[in-house]
């Protein structure tokens, strides 16, 4: 972990009282971890509600920098290793459980406190997701469809024919090139007849709970030198090992779980397409790229800066 020593910690604005909640959020690498722990240390109250999709899944724990078996039992953590890594969690789903779990510490008398970096989760959870009723014949026709048409056609293929009917998801999947969120815009279109898009425009379940963020902002050089110790040192604590342990436990590329930054490239090393070291490039530039997107998306919250 980051040592928080440079840190000035003030007493933050923990709120447990009828309509907000506090949020530690930041990009990756910029300490927000640390200065959760460090609030749950002045605060035994606390307990903390992961934002952060790669630490739902069981057995990722050195590539996603998992807090350690010793730090999450010192304070409850909530939503870590909660999933195989075959299983698909949508942001619906992480909205509903988070909900859950934060109604249930406030009615214990305890803190909520949710901290990661993951912007879909986050949204889900305040914002709402769109509310859309779809036959599960219809999906379960549409899923087979898409992945029918994805096998034959290719990626590149089925995100071009995706600006003629979502144009919305298609400039956003362009940025990202996220094979999941193409499923899931077809998948829609196909069940529906509506864009993914569009209908993320309807109206949404507001949580009944508001967030005060608490955002780390980090000036970028700073936070490229922290990515790449970072990575470095995930390396060094035995990422590939743990990545080849997966892969011989049945794990395969095409699981939600490796949608985590950089378990693609450990494969690749395993099965010798990369050395060590090229994956090591690519991953700080995946990471890097990522930080870039989680700043955009938290420039539009008024925020406490750190």
């Amino acid at each position: 972990m980051i040592s928080i020593a440079n840190y000035d910690f003030q007493p933050a604005k923990v709120v447990s009282e009828h309509d907000e909640v506090l949020v530690v959020t930041g990009p990756t690498c910029s300490g927000k971890t640390d200065y959760a722990l460090e609030l749950c240390e002045k605060d035994s109250s606390i307990e903390i509600v992961n934002g952060d999709s790669a630490l739902i899944y069981r057995g990722f724990d050195i590539g996603t920098a998992k807090p350690l078996k010793q730090i999450l039992g010192r304070t409850p953590h909530h939503l870590i290793d909660i999933l195989d890594p075959s299983e698909f969690f949508s942001a619906g789903e992480y909205s509903r459980l988070a909900r859950e779990v934060i109604r249930t510490i406030r009615n214990r008398g305890k803190r909520p406190v949710v901290v990661g970096g993951t912007a879909f989760y986050l949204d889900a959870l305040f914002s709402g997701i769109m509310q859309v009723d779809i036959d599960p014949d219809e999906m379960e026709t549409a899923k087979m469809r898409i992945k029918e048409e994805i096998a034959v056609e290719g990626f590149d293929e089925m995100h071009e024919r995706l600006r003629e009917i979502d144009p919305i998801l298609y400039a956003q999947i362009q940025r990202e090139r996220n094979p999941l969120r193409l499923m899931r815009a077809w998948e829609h279109y196909y069940a529906t007849g509506q864009s993914l898009g569009e209908a993320r425009q309807t109206k949404k379940d507001a949580f009944e709970l508001s967030p005060v963020f608490h955002v780390f902002d980090i000036p970028r050089q700073e936070l490229w030198k922290r990515i790449e110790a970072r990575v470095d040192s995930m390396l060094k604590q035995g990422w590939l090992a743990e990545a080849e342990r997966l892969e011989a436990s049945g794990v395969t590329r095409e699981m939600p779980a490796m949608g985590a930054i950089g378990y693609r490239e450990m494969f690749d090393v395993l099965d010798g397409v990369l050395s060590l070291e090229d994956a090591r490039n690519r991953i700080i530039i995946r990471t890097r790229q990522y930080a870039k997107r989680q700043v955009t998306w938290m420039k539009k919250y008024q925020v406490t800066s750190t």
